[in-house]
């Protein structure tokens, strides 16, 4: 079935049924298979797929919503029935909108870098003996590796049509495939686990003894570990450590979150919050990025923003309902989660813009530190104060060199005071899933 065909006759039909309603039509479909090994031994394998439908409709500030699983044109009817029953029930909000639609030349560059037309033809089996061979080669590198926990590979692919009466008629499809290693290490008694994954749009790039080898490493790397006394001293966030702290800043960039008073950024538009070095970026265009897209959710067409420049808030992320509320110019960053859910403001690729410094040289430059290899609890972080008290696992720094692991460690602190004291920044920028951090360094952090 050609969905964009499938969608425009069904908006024509939907206008035919009453000419003053706006509606909106989402329809989605999706498939995914992959392996997981536990210990060695393949534990279960997965093929699935999922399609599904969701409408919105529009009259005099009242918008209902209906969504059900499949797509049919019968099942479609049956969302409009369900979504037009609510809107008497509804209060007018003058902010409900369907977005007109925003023509834009396409970037077919763009388009090809987010599919891979080579997943779902070798047979799973291959990618089990590649897990089997590079985990069993990690676990060789070290005596105090003792099992490969877990190791999986899953691949995926799914598209989205936008139709609605406001002259949207949009479509974006794309494919990825990960592959994540869980390793086990051992010595005098104590247990450390490391794990390491990557994520693609294509298979290729995919590079499975590395990200085993990463894996191993970040469990023996943190074996005899000891507590850091309680002193306040530069703190290292390596890039996989960071997606905590930027998964939060994104969150904290919604519009919103902003609206409800839920965001420690709220009111700080225009305002210094970071270091000259906190510049952060959203680029829904970046060729082939796990959070690439040619339109947002509301099929309108993406663009790269510059959320934190220097320091200074610029943006937010904003879907239709939540930059009318604001009375701005929306800036198409608009998500759903499913066919099931409404739009909301969200983040593509975020990431902390790198610097011109290599890590090496970055550690080299620090007298007293920590160098954070893991965090545990940041999405407990308070969003409005900022304030957070987490648990890290790392490496000491002393005099420019790696020391000792160290682990049961606190840091705590504010957001705020976080991005103020960003005082060096790495040129090593690496990205997991949709975020992106290089290595950095915060300056004068409680550690205990």
């Amino acid at each position: 079935m050609n969905l964009q065909s499938f969608a425009g006759d069904l908006l024509d039909w939907v206008r035919s049924q009453e000419p003053g309603l706006e509606a909106e039509l989402y329809l989605a479909r999706s498939e995914e298979r992959g392996v997981e090994m536990r210990e060695g031994r393949l534990d279960n394998v997965q093929h699935g797929s999922c399609e599904g439908a969701g409408l919105r409709v529009l009259r005099d500030g009242r918008m209902g919503f209906a969504s059900s699983g499949g797509i049919s044109a019968d099942g479609v009817r049956d969302l409009l029935r369900k979504a037009r029953e609510q809107l008497a029930y509804l209060e007018p909000d003058p902010c409900k909108d369907i977005p007109q639609s925003s023509p834009q030349a396409g970037d077919q560059t763009l388009a090809d870098s987010l599919w891979d037309e080579g997943l779902f033809l070798s047979p799973l089996d291959e990618a089990v003996a590649r897990l089997a061979e590079t985990g069993a080669a990690a676990l060789a590198t070290d005596p105090r590796l003792s099992v490969m926990l877990r190791a999986g590979y899953g691949e995926s692919r799914g598209e989205v049509v936008i139709a609605s009466t406001r002259g949207v008629l949009t479509s974006d499809r794309g494919s990825s495939a990960s592959i994540g290693f869980s390793a086990l290490a051992r010595e005098a008694g104590e247990v450390q686990v490391g794990s390491a994954f990557q994520s693609a749009c294509r298979a290729a790039p995919l590079d499975f003894g590395r990200v085993a080898a990463q894996a191993a490493q970040r469990a023996s790397q943190l074996l005899g570990g000891r507590k850091l006394s309680g002193v306040k001293r530069a703190v290292i966030f390596d890039p996989w450590a960071a997606g905590d702290v930027l998964d939060l800043i994104a969150n904290l960039l919604c519009a919103d979150q902003v609206q409800r008073g839920k965001s420690l950024l709220a009111g700080a538009l225009g305002r210094k919050v970071g270091s000259d070095l906190a510049t952060f970026r959203d680029d829904p265009r970046r060729l082939g990025g796990m959070g690439s897209c040619l339109h947002d959710d509301e099929g309108l067409p993406t663009s790269a923003k510059i959320m934190i420049d220097a320091g200074v808030v610029k943006d937010y992320f904003y879907d239709t309902y939540t930059a009318l509320k604001d009375r701005r110019p929306g800036n198409a960053s608009a998500g759903r989660g499913s066919y099931r859910g409404l739009p909301g403001p969200s983040h593509s690729n975020f990431y902390l813009e790198p610097g011109t410094v290599t890590r090496q040289r970055l550690i080299e430059d620090t007298r007293d530190g920590l160098l954070v290899l893991e965090i545990m609890g940041m999405h407990m972080a308070d969003s409005i104060s900022g304030e957070f008290s987490v648990g890290v696992s790392g490496l000491s720094v002393t005099d420019g060199r790696l020391g000792a692991p160290v682990k049961k460690a606190m840091i705590a602190g504010n957001l705020r005071d976080l991005l103020a004291r960003i005082d060096a920044v790495a040129d090593d920028l690496t990205s997991y899933g949709s975020l992106g951090a290089p290595t950095f360094r915060v300056a004068q952090m409680s550690v205990a």
